[in-house]
């Protein structure tokens, strides 16, 4: 079982935010809770289209399961 309390207090020491007042606190912790979600989010809508296409890139030909261009593919996206 996870201890919140003792990860949340190793999380203040390796970035020494322990030093900072609370609302300094607060705010660093908001801002890498933002970037954290963008980078969450923007990786379940666009890394599946940039693997399909890289996929398309990496095997051959006879695997591709349909017809259409890779070049409109990266139109698409």
């Amino acid at each position: 079982m996870v201890d919140f309390k003792h990860v949340y207090r190793q999380y203040e020491l390796i970035t020494c935010i322990n030093m900072l007042e609370p609302w300094e606190r607060k705010l660093i912790n908001g801002f890498f809770l933002v970037m954290l979600t963008l980078v969450i989010f923007s990786s379940f809508m666009y890394l599946p289209n940039y693997l399909e296409t890289l996929v398309h890139f990496v095997t051959p030909p006879q695997w591709h399961s349909s017809t259409e261009n890779v070049a409109q593919k990266m139109a698409r996206s």
